[in-house]
């Protein structure tokens, strides 16, 4: 099992019409997001304006959630338009296909993956598991201080708030348990699951 910690100051910043936009994870790494040019993209962004239209993404799927702030989207696809409300941590499934509209600004979390992959984004809180699945990639991304415990070899990683942990090359299902010292049910980590 391999395991990679990425730092905040690893990610790369770039501005989108919206705001500013954050990469923290993209494979492969010689990839080029701007030329629709990957297999998956994990993001957050900070939607500053009241409307906004996200890029465009043809040929991609598309996971979103906010993590303050309520967020409606409305997508435009060829089944016509389909609106959303969102409460923070609510996940929102949708093509890159379609033209999307925001409203709300917000702190947003995100996958984009190539339909040939399959891709899950979920939350943790404290105290839950996670059972790591052979062959499929994890991306952990820490909301707040939270620490990683293996349950097969008792080793624990301790991930700063806005960090992330890449775990690869998974060779038999094994489980790891978060900790972090929130005592209410507010999510610590997202959890991104690549198959």
């Amino acid at each position: 099992m391999k395991k990679q910690i990425i730092s905040q100051s690893s990610y790369k910043v770039s501005k989108w019409s919206g705001g500013e936009t954050t990469e923290v994870f993209l494979y492969p790494p010689e990839g080029h997001y701007a030329l629709n040019e990957f297999d998956y993209r994990v993001s957050t962004a900070k939607v500053e304006l009241e409307e906004s239209t996200f890029s465009s993404l043809p040929g991609y799927k598309r996971i979103i959630m906010s993590l303050d702030n309520p967020l409606e989207l409305h997508h435009r696809g060829k089944e016509g338009l389909r609106k959303v409300k969102l409460a923070p941590y609510q996940i929102n499934y949708f093509s890159g296909d379609d033209t999307t509209k925001s409203f709300g600004k917000c702190t947003d979390f995100n996958l984009i993956y190539s339909p040939k992959i399959g891709g899950e984004m979920k939350t943790k809180q404290s105290n839950e598991k996670i059972n790591l699945k052979k062959g499929v990639i994890y991306i952990l991304y820490a909301l707040e201080v939270v620490e990683v415990i293996f349950h097969e070899s008792t080793e624990s990683v301790c991930l700063e708030m806005g960090t992330s942990l890449v775990i690869d090359e998974i060779e038999e299902d094994s489980i790891v348990s978060i900790q972090s010292a929130t005592k209410n049910k507010a999510p610590v980590l997202v959890e991104i699951s690549i198959r």
